[in-house]
């Protein structure tokens, strides 16, 4: 073991996460957790495989059975042997705050090549992510099947919201997951570090973390401190404005705060954003208009977007609340858009991003209504569509990046199979959910030149499909979706 405790020494001092002054310190910890009793240095030379070398450790602590030989134990295991060599969390901040006086992109660039080199992020695990682009009829949207996590029932999250937080950590989002070992349902977090913010004037009150499964670059995840749900209001739109004002080089969003068009995580606030363009971005202008300081532009997108452009924050702030003031309140019941029932059913999903010296702010209009026929929501995803994608529709979709579960890889690579072997579909079990979409697509895929090509995007275009049936205003109901823009800004 001397050699692999002397690689990862080597590894972390590469990657300046650990000081010299630490190395006695960082080596005696790693001891007490593989139960042994000495070290001597191994002269290492660079680079060092951070994978192969924890592959070791983590056989040895199997081999001599200090933990399980399952991928949970092997996890939190490598959280801790990593936790070893880390600074503490107040020292990590100053060091940020050290290199966000340089610049806020400097600051950002060091704490993200710390996460990965941590393996915080997990950059093995999300290489194996399938990504392509679809050219579809709104312009090229992101496809990406991903590999890294599991498929989340919509049922499950709503219920998660009106769980009793009783546990410890409450949530993976809360601060106390900061330094925690794991335990049996919730993820390891012992290398994991959160930066302090400030926002909208909430003195230290938010933190700012990547995600461990990046969806796209530098991924990040801005939470409060304190443990509270999804909300989208007044002060949502101030904090996502400031966030900009101190990051100019990412984009931000938060998912709304209701069941079924809430995304994921609906028990603690927080958003996410990312040093990455979105295809909602450029999207084409249907309509725009002058409105005192701002344009507010109506967007060719499969949901219904409304982007508000101007370099003034407060008056970008005042439209986006007079907009979302006539959203809440906004009925149409010949299209089924009921504002209120036995609850309230509207909400948007916002955006901000700066483009030159111009904020960029979308309004995403999203209701959650559920009817009898429509049990997962009225605006959701037709069950039909759920073999593809059955998750939420949230701000990560809204923005034209599909996040498709992993098992379409395996399921796509025997519908392949059978197209090429001519095999009946039901040749294989897995394909029991896609047997409908597949036989209408056999002739066709026969017959093409290129089957990958093909799959690719035909699902693509079950991805459109999914997100148009989000759109509140459906492309044959554009004269009412501008007359409610009209409404609401005049």
């Amino acid at each position: 073991m001397n050699e692999a405790i002397s690689s990862l020494i080597r590894y972390a001092l590469d990657h300046q996460f650990l000081e010299f002054d630490d190395i006695d310190y960082a080596v005696n910890r790693v001891l007490y957790l593989l139960k042994l009793e000495k070290y001597e240095k191994v002269a290492v030379s660079a680079p060092v495989d951070y994978f192969s070398v924890m592959e070791k450790l983590l056989d040895y602590a199997v081999k001599k059975r200090l933990i399980a030989d399952d991928i949970d134990s092997r996890d939190s295991f490598e959280a801790k042997i990593v936790d070893c060599f880390l600074p503490r969390p107040s020292e990590l901040n100053r060091r940020f705050y050290q290199l966000y006086k340089t610049g806020p992109m400097t600051a950002t660039n060091f704490f993200y090549d710390f996460s990965k080199a941590t393996n915080y992020i997990k950059t093995g695990r999300i290489a194996h992510n399938i990504s392509y682009i679809y050219e579809g009829k709104y312009g090229p949207l992101q496809i990406t099947i991903n590999l890294s996590k599991p498929e989340k029932d919509p049922k499950q999250i709503a219920l998660k919201k009106d769980i009793d937080a009783n546990g410890y950590p409450k949530c993976a989002l809360c601060m106390e997951n900061v330094g925690y070992y794991g335990s049996s349902g919730k993820a390891p977090r012992s290398n994991h570090r959160v930066i302090n913010l400030t926002l909208n004037h909430e003195l230290d009150k938010w933190g700012f973390q990547y995600s461990p499964y990046s969806y796209f670059n530098e991924h990040c995840i801005v939470l409060t401190k304190e443990h509270f749900p999804m909300k989208v209001d007044h002060d949502t739109f101030a904090e996502l404005i400031d966030f900009i004002n101190r990051f100019p080089h990412y984009t931000i969003g938060s998912n709304a705060g209701l069941p079924i068009v809430g995304g994921s995580i609906l028990s603690h606030y927080h958003f996410q954003g990312g040093r990455h363009s979105f295809p909602i971005e450029k999207a084409r202008i249907i309509q725009s208009y002058k409105k005192r300081k701002v344009e507010v532009q109506v967007l060719d997108w499969p949901l219904s977007a409304i982007r508000v452009v101007g370099n003034n924050e407060n008056a970008i702030q005042d439209m986006v609340e007079q907009i979302f003031a006539a959203w809440k309140d906004y009925s149409n019941p010949e299209l089924g858009i009921l504002a209120h029932t036995d609850s309230d059913h509207n909400t948007i999903t916002p955006i901000v991003k700066l483009d030159g010296a111009k904020y960029h702010f979308y309004i995403v209009l999203r209701n959650n209504r559920q009817t009898e026929a429509r049990p997962y929501g009225l605006f959701h995803p037709r069950e039909e569509l759920f073999h593809i994608k059955k998750e939420n529709i949230g701000l990560i979709e809204v923005m034209g990046l599909a996040i498709l579960p992993g098992r379409l890889r395996q399921e796509l690579d025997f519908a392949k199979k059978c197209v090429k072997e001519k095999l009946p579909f039901s040749s294989y079990p897995e394909l029991e959910k896609h047997l409908v979409w597949l036989e209408s697509l056999r002739q066709e895929a026969e017959s093409a030149p290129d089957l990958e090509k093909f799959f690719e995007t035909r699902v693509g275009q079950v991805f459109e499909a999914v997100i148009e049936d989000c759109g509140v205003f459906k492309q044959k109901d554009r004269a009412a979706f501008l007359k409610f823009v009209e409404n609401a800004i005049y």
